[in-house]
């Protein structure tokens, strides 16, 4: 059976509205313009990026590679709690991580009570305000972000940009590539809130040390680590 004139037409005009609401959209986004370029004060990128994160009572540790990142969160994990288990999710790049470098115990899950510790893979990590993006999905579960006490995220450098502006380019590129999450975190810091005494309390609504193992040229790094 033909579809009758009507319909026809209908499904045009339809189509026509939606060119025409892009169209506008596109000429919209065109006139708004861009963002002023981020002030990084003058540092180089990864060290605005560690300065920042600092100022976020986060720690961190610069490696030269993924065997010596496992290396890393082993000595992180059993300083604090003696063992070296820890929880990630099924992504991609930390099921990858040669986690018997550093004898460490990874159960590939979603973070449950009993969990102290958890690593994640960043995706993108943002200079300007020290936050680490981190998927939300089935390969990334949401509780291993917010449920145990120590969040350790791991972050290539060369996934390091200036600004939000860049870091959400990034993203659609990641998500081109491998697919879009149900969701993204940014995340600055531990979970941190204060009193009626505006004394701060680490860990009241998630995480109460956050830690990164950034993986980068150890030697094109070593001038941005900053002296205590």
């Amino acid at each position: 059976m033909t579809e009758s004139r009507t319909e026809i037409l209908a499904r045009v005009h339809q189509r026509q509205r939606q060119h025409l609401q892009q169209t506008e959209i596109s000429e919209a986004l065109s006139d708004i313009g861009h963002a002023p370029e981020v002030n990084l004060g003058g540092k180089d990128l990864v060290e605005a990026f560690l300065r920042r994160l600092d100022s976020q009572s986060a720690t961190a540790a610069i490696v030269r590679d993924r065997s010596t990142a496992v290396r890393a969160i082993s000595d992180y994990v059993y300083e604090r709690y003696h063992h070296r288990r820890v929880v990630a999710g099924h992504d991609r790049k930390l099921a990858s991580l040669p986690w018997r470098d550093g004898g460490v115990l990874a159960r590939f899950d979603a973070a449950s009570a009993e969990d102290s510790v958890s690593v994640s893979y960043a995706k993108v990590g943002i200079a300007e305000t020290g936050s680490l993006g981190v998927y939300c999905d089935r390969s990334n579960p949401g509780s291993n972000n917010w449920l145990v006490m120590d969040h350790i995220v791991v972050l290539d450098v060369e996934d390091l940009v200036a600004d939000y502006e860049q870091a959400w380019r990034h993203l659609r590129e990641v998500q081109i590539r491998d697919g879009k999450p149900r969701g993204i975190s940014l995340i600055s810091g531990p979970s941190s809130t204060s009193d009626i005494k505006v004394e701060k309390v680490f860990g009241a609504h998630g995480p109460a040390r956050l830690h990164l193992v950034l993986i980068g040229n150890l030697v094109a790094l070593q001038s941005a680590v900053v002296e205590d």
